[in-house]
């Protein structure tokens, strides 16, 4: 009778030590930290692999004893983990061993295992954390040349039409003086004396317009070698948390090894955003799929770039005139940023161009490929 019975124990013996085996190998090949502590924060179980985030070894940690020591003081809420039973995405800046900093995600949950009652999990998230800082930056960046553009356009425009009536007050002032000059003294000194300070004053004005047109001149192109695929995936990364918001997939089509293109990098990578989100928003109505791709290619010594949306099209009425400064099809646009655009390719030796596929909108952008 005993001799069955001990085979029995003895598999579940071994069948318990080969999982607590698995289980301390897998531990010891991730990459997250995992702790379990009991209701006063005293460790009960450290992983093998701590060192990887934090530097300590196991014994070091268990040496520090409290998990405020590692993780920092009012790290959670009892009566929030009892309520809830897991608390998720807690976000803690921690001093490692040496003295560095890192960021690390944490995830809380309520047990009874190993003589503890809270199982954290920590997960290094400082790598991720400064490539959204230096997204943030490249959005702000881009944001600012795109503004800066606009009002260059803008006070561009505002000259021109200021200009024209400035030259015809001034040429008038000069006639109206020259007129009075026929005229006996008594009669037209005064009237000439304001005529000659209205010629003047237009005068003054007109030197004032010419210092706003040589301050609204967009700064001078940086052309460096520029890879397009790579601006293309750039701006992908930047718009993905957007487009994710907005319900929209992105998706590219990218042929390899392109030659690179002679670019100022700021200037078309804002193009290209302007495209993109141009294409989000045309999409807003839409009930069903929602989706923009971007797709590169070499067209004989070109290098195009097409951005393709799934939204109702440009009106057949706009679009001969689509990169006009002023024409918008959107309710509070001021119908500037594609005329930007047109600028912006245009001074790299390029083309751009718009129409109506069989769904969507498609703009084209072709650019001299660098010799």
């Amino acid at each position: 009778m005993g001799g069955p019975n001990n085979g029995g124990r003895a598999e579940s013996f071994e069948a318990l030590r080969e999982s607590e085996d698995l289980h301390r190998a897998t531990l010891s090949s991730i990459s997250d930290a995992v702790f379990i502590a009991d209701d006063d924060g005293q460790f009960t179980f450290v992983c093998p692999n701590v060192d990887v985030i934090f530097g300590y070894t196991p014994a070091e940690v268990r040496a520090l004893g409290r998990l405020s020591a590692v993780l920092g003081a009012e790290l959670f809420d009892p009566r929030e983990l009892s309520a809830k039973g897991e608390i998720q995405n807690v976000e803690r800046e921690v001093t490692i061993k040496g003295g560095a900093h890192r960021t690390v995600l944490i995830h809380l949950k309520r047990v009874t295992i190993h003589r503890g009652t809270v199982l954290i999990t920590c997960r290094d998230i400082t790598e991720l954390k400064e490539a959204e800082r230096q997204l943030a930056l490249a959005r702000l960046e881009l944001a600012h040349a795109g503004r800066l553009a606009l009002v260059g356009e803008l006070t561009a425009s505002i000259v021109h039409e200021i200009q024209q009536p400035l030259t015809a007050i001034s040429a008038n002032a000069e006639a109206g003086t020259w007129q009075m000059a026929k005229l006996p003294a008594n009669v037209g000194t005064e009237v000439s004396a304001i005529l000659a300070d209205i010629h003047e004053a237009s005068a003054s004005a007109a030197e004032i317009i010419d210092r706003l047109r040589n301050l609204a001149r967009k700064r001078p192109m940086e052309p460096v070698p520029v890879d397009l695929n790579d601006l293309v995936a750039g701006v992908v990364r930047l718009v993905s948390a957007d487009a994710l918001r907005r319900r929209v997939r992105i998706s590219m089509s990218i042929a390899p090894e392109l030659p690179r293109i002679s670019a100022d990098r700021i200037s078309l990578q804002h193009v290209i955003l302007n495209l993109v989100m141009n294409a989000m928003e045309a999409m807003e109505p839409v009930r069903g799929a929602r989706e923009v791709v971007l797709q590169t290619q070499l067209a004989g010594n070109s290098v195009e770039l097409s951005v393709r949306d799934s939204g109702p099209g440009i009106p057949p009425e706009l679009l001969p005139r689509i990169f006009d400064a002023f024409v918008t099809s959107k309710r509070d646009g001021i119908g500037l940023g594609l005329s930007i655009a047109r600028s912006i390719v245009e001074a790299h030796r390029g083309r751009i161009s718009a129409h109506n596929g069989l769904l969507g909108a498609q703009f084209v952008i072709s650019l001299p490929a660098s010799a």
